[in-house]
């Protein structure tokens, strides 16, 4: 199996749509999906999309890995979105070159190829995770 660290950079800025508290538990990436889909107000269908599946993976890896709490941000960019997972671990997220049979391990595979850009940056508490969509 191959493992690659994904680039630290620090999120692109933008205006803050929505920030939400979640709980270090599985339920929340249903919880997640639904807060980013409803406040991305006006976004196309296939934007929507693949916003809730990264969201999904982030908040899942979160909840994993994370050992307390978590946090969910959406921002609105020009012409695009950000989806970012805060948490109080400083591990860096990974990309991993799963087998055929191995029953996990693909989720940031799939955050890097339905999202523009992915990134991490270290916080005082932890890290934060993100991806990047455009509005197409």
């Amino acid at each position: 199996m191959t493992v690659r660290v994904v680039p630290a950079a620090e999120p692109p800025t933008g205006e803050p749509v929505g920030s939400w508290p979640l709980r270090p538990e599985p339920s929340s990436a249903r919880l997640a999906r639904r807060l980013v889909t409803q406040a991305m107000d006006g976004a196309q269908e296939q934007v929507l999309r693949r916003a809730a599946l990264v969201t999904s993976e982030l908040v899942s890896n979160s909840v994993r890995h994370a050992r307390g709490g978590m946090s969910l941000a959406l921002n609105r960019l020009n012409g695009g979105w950000l989806v970012a997972v805060a948490d109080d671990s400083s591990a860096p997220p990974q990309l991993r070159d799963a087998g055929p049979l191995s029953e996990n391990g693909r989720g940031m595979l799939i955050v890097d190829r339905v999202s523009e850009r992915l990134g991490w940056s270290r916080t005082p508490t932890g890290k934060v995770v993100w991806a990047q969509f455009a509005d197409r």
